[in-house]
């Protein structure tokens, strides 16, 4: 805390107001709508100097750092008049709202001619607009983002410019919390204007305008000023052979700033709608700390843009889900933003798991598994956002987030090991699970900007209180079938308890040096401590759970402190942005086990984290940008708690209270450019990522029964797999995009082309192997621009990997995923409509029996009605009853194929009615 202390000390005598600093705000409106309007540019001068803004998407924009005086003031925005007024500035002054009004053109007399452009470039953001890409009158906002260059979709999540869509905005706004698909597949495509991708920056990043780097990929949609008053929506209901079924919806109620949205949905066809948020809090699927192969998704149980499908499971579900989003602008001074999730998922999933391990000592040793599991899983997630702008210089935001979440199941597993076909072992177990998780955070940030423009001062405190407890039944039978050849049989219970609470709090000032450089100066502290309880009882002979197992149970508790300082400048010329700044950073890891046996832990660390940004604008058009950061990370309760986990009886695993922090270097660098007279994107993404003290797996396989560690017995064949920290991670990627026009068939295209490289490091039987994955990808989009009438979409994306050991190379192999997809939508005659999407998957180089080539058909028929707000269809899913899942997964361990039971052929017959009511804001 010395650090902070002195830190805080320094910044107190910056702190103070030097000349008479004034602002001038205010607000730009379409007179008609009354709409506000994002991107309008705001001009000022005094003759001397001059100033220009651009309105956010509030329509808001800000002045500071003004001398007293007279200043010329001019507003303009494409397709508006211009606004131009003279003001007389003597102290802080609020415009309030600036209305401008659209230029009417005689549509009758003007013949536009050219080619719309698939995008435009400004700054940091790629904006497409939504008159480029023409969709059917009932497609959604994820259907006209799938035409779009440089977006792709990889089992159900989307992409841009190579990285995955983490949040979506509407109108500049928080749309549903964290949840990209909520948004995407619940806004008709014909209320959006424009869609706009961007790297967003953290809330203290944007408002002291030092870029770290660290930015996750989102989108803004942006409405039709027509479209901001009304309701719209879409409710659906359908009935299918076997008692299948689905209804569900989408209402949204826009009145300008306030805006409520709900969704919902109850379904058997496994259309589920969880992020991956509603699982990360709990255990696991069987309450214990290893990971199972997942395998891809199949066709799963059908792919309605009405639902909020996120993160699918394996499996055959039944969903009940429901959602709200709420938004608003209380007063002049409050904005609000929350969204609320409920979802119960009942769900069988019927697997089967091969794994080829990589030790040359036990080499054509093999793991094979049969899995069946029913689990019913309930979640409500709440996050909200308030913004009080105490006045145009201190503004406050509260973020409190809070998750609950419930899983309760059974499942049966039936596993062998295997040595060149040898069976070594076998295991029949099942397990019964009850587990519960909680999780609360809480942000507070405090913005004050001084009188002297770029001089600023942020303040953030933190909150996060995470708990997690459930119990395990375990019954198994394992039979060793070599050497010593003997049976176990387990009768177990566990209960399981973690607990944990992070507080932080951090201070960042500004200052600016001249007129293009930013000084900036911060301090940050944070503590977290998390305890964590493990009990397992064997039964005993009077039948209950009565007697403690000291291997299998544990009471450890941890300790993570760190402290950081840090000094950065910020440089901007026109065509130059360049951000840096350096973190040092002391940290702690203290940690105590109460139980078996007392042990303490005790080490302290300090790192230097660069944190590079810099942006260089070649053209209007075109930019780069590229960067460094530098990052560090503990390891979890879990990998510090020396706990055998025997979920598997087969494969063991126990943590290592012997862990320290790793260290991350990332560098990326990305080029855009869009050619407005080609109507073409060009976009391509380097990046590459280190890790020092990587916290990867050591995996010893016994090649004889032993005792490997004090009551730990090995048979022969069985695995003990526990975490260390090795050298020699390596992540890197390339992507590059480039989409254009095809007028002769009025179309667009979209070519990408991608490789990666990654090196898992990993011990097996104390020795070193790194398991290295190249892969190659190629993608082609052909959509149609046709008219509403006809829209089609051909895609296809192929993968090609190699993978490479350095222990036995004779484990190397390749594998190819192919996937081609054809998606067409056709209005003929008065009100028919026909749907169709033709999907083919083949899966080659995987081992022997899990290869695939199938197609998945769905078609639908209907007749609009009603003005077309209504629709009555007879749809088929899976035509041939070809739909499969698989995957394969590359570890540092062992090669894994998988693959997963899903949803085949059925009819349903299904109503659809649109609701369309827009109206001017009375």
């Amino acid at each position: 805390m010395k650090i902070l202390s002195s830190l805080l000390l320094l910044l107190l005598p910056l702190a103070h107001a030097f000349a008479q600093q004034l602002s001038l705000t205010g607000m730009v409106y379409d007179s008609t709508e009354q709409a506000p309007l994002e991107g309008a540019y705001v001009y000022l001068t005094d003759g001397t100097k001059e100033f220009s803004e651009t309105s956010n998407s509030k329509g808001k924009f800000q002045f500071s750092g003004l001398q007293p005086g007279t200043y010329a003031l001019s507003v303009t925005y494409v397709g508006y008049q211009s606004y131009s007024d003279t003001i007389e500035l003597q102290e802080d002054f609020d415009l309030g709202v600036l209305q401008i009004t659209q230029i009417a053109l005689n549509l009758d007399e003007v013949e536009i001619t050219g080619k719309a452009p698939l995008a435009t470039q400004s700054g940091d953001t790629t904006q497409y607009s939504s008159n480029a890409y023409k969709v059917n009158p009932d497609a959604s906002a994820e259907d006209l983002i799938r035409k779009m260059p440089g977006v792709l979709f990889e089992n159900g999540k989307a992409q841009a410019q190579g990285e995955e869509i983490r949040q979506v905005l509407v109108d500049g706004k928080p749309f549903f919390g964290d949840d990209p698909s909520a948004a995407l597949r619940n806004l008709p495509a014909e209320v959006i204007d424009k869609i706009q991708v961007f790297d967003q920056q953290s809330e203290q990043d944007r408002f002291s305008g030092f870029n770290s780097g660290e930015t996750t990929k989102a989108i803004n949609i942006i409405t039709k000023p027509g479209k901001r008053q009304g309701e719209f929506g879409k409710l659906y209901a359908g009935i299918g052979e076997e008692g299948l079924y689905r209804a569900g919806g989408n209402v949204n109620i826009f009145k300008g700033d306030a805006r409520l949205s709900i969704i919902g949905q109850t379904n058997n066809i496994n259309q589920q709608n969880f992020a991956g948020e509603d699982l990360s809090g709990l255990f696991g699927s069987s309450g214990s700390q290893r990971g199972r192969g997942r395998g891809r998704r199949g066709g799963g149980g059908g792919t309605d843009p009405s639902d909020f499908l996120v993160n699918t499971q394996n499996g055959i579900a039944t969903t009940h889900a429901f959602g709200l989003n709420y938004a608003d602008k209380w007063g002049d001074k409050v904005e609000t933003n929350a969204s609320y999730f409920f979802n119960q998922t009942d769900n069988n999933a019927r697997s089967s798991i091969f794994q080829d391990f990589l030790s040359d000592r036990l080499l054509g040793q093999t793991y094979s598994e049969d899995n069946l599991a029913d689990t019913r899983t309930i979640n409500h997630r709440l996050n909200a956002q308030i913004e009080y702008e105490i006045d145009p210089k201190n503004t406050i935001s509260i973020r409190p987030r809070l998750s609950l979440q419930q899983s309760e199941g059974q499942e049966q597993t039936l596993g062998q090991t295997r040595l060149q076909n040898l069976l070594l072992s076998s295991t029949d177990f099942g397990l019964q699970t009850d587990l519960n998780a909680l999780s609360f955070s809480n942000d507070l940030n405090y913005r004050h900007r001084f009188a002297k423009r770029g001089r600023t001062v942020s303040l953030n405190v933190g909150t996060n209180y995470n708990q997690q407890d459930g119990e395990r039944f375990l019954a198994s039978e394992n039979r060793f079938l070599q050497d010593s050849a003997f049976t176990e049989n387990l009768d177990q219970f566990a209960g399981l308890n973690e607990t944990g609470w992070t507080h932080s709090a951090g201070i960042r000032y500004s200052d600016p040096l001249g007129e293009k450089a930013q000084l900036q100066l911060g301090a940050e502290a944070s503590q977290q401590n998390t305890d964590g309880n493990q009990e397992t009882f064997d039964r005993a002979a009077d039948g209950e759970f009565s007697d403690l197992n000291p291997l299998l149970s544990n009471t450890f508790e941890t300790t993570y402190r760190t402290q950081e300082g840090s000094v950065g400048l910020r440089f901007r010329d026109k065509e130059l942005i360049f951000n840096g700044r350096i973190v040092a950073q002391w940290a702690q890891l203290s940690g105590d086990q109460v139980f078996p046996a007392p042990e303490a832990i005790d080490r302290r660390f300090f790192n230097f984290l660069p944190r590079l940004f810099m942006r260089y604008q070649f053209s209007k058009d075109a930019n780069l940008r590229a960067g460094y950061f530098g990052r560090t990370a503990p390891p979890s309760l879990r990998q510090l708690q020396e706990v055998i986990d025997n979920s598997n009886p087969l494969q063991l695993s126990t943590g290592n209270a012997d862990l320290r922090q790793d260290y991350t270097h990332r560098v990326f660098a990305r080029y855009s450019r869009t050619n407005t007279d080609k109507a073409s994107v060009f976009y391509v993404l380097l990046s590459a990522q280190y890790t020092q003290h990587y916290i990867g797996n050591s995996t010893f396989t016994a090649d004889r029964d032993l005792l490997i560690r004090p009551g730990i017995f090995l048979q022969r064949g069985a695995q003990l797999r526990q975490p260390v920290n090795l050298d020699g991670y390596w992540n890197a990627r390339a992507f590059t995009t480039y989409g254009f026009p095809l007028s002769a068939i009025k179309s667009n295209l979209n070519f990408s082309v991608g490789g990666t490289f990654q090196r898992i490091p990993g011990l097996i039987n104390d020795n070193l192997n790194y398991a290295n994955n190249i892969g190659s990808s190629l993608n082609a989009t052909l959509s149609s621009n046709i008219s509403e009438r006809v829209d089609f979409t051909l895609s296809s994306q192929t993968s090609y990997n190699r993978v490479r050991n350095s222990l036995n190379t004779a484990l190397d192999n390749n594998f190819l995923n192919q996937s081609t997809r054809l998606g067409a939508n056709f209005l003929i005659g008065n009100g028919w409509v026909v749907r169709s999407s033709v999907n083919h998957q083949l899966f080659d180089g995987l081992s022997e029996g899990f290869n695939q080539n199938f197609w998945l058909w769905n078609a639908e028929a209907g007749k609009k009605f009603l003005d077309d707000k209504a629709e009555i269809s007879l749809s088929v899913f899976d035509l041939l009853g070809q739909n499969n899942s698989i995957s394969r997964n590359v570890t540092d361990v062992f090669i894994e194929d998988v693959q997963t039971e899903v949803l085949q052929r059925y009819v349903m017959l299904n109503f659809t009615y649109n609701i369309r009511h827009f109206g001017k804001k009375k």
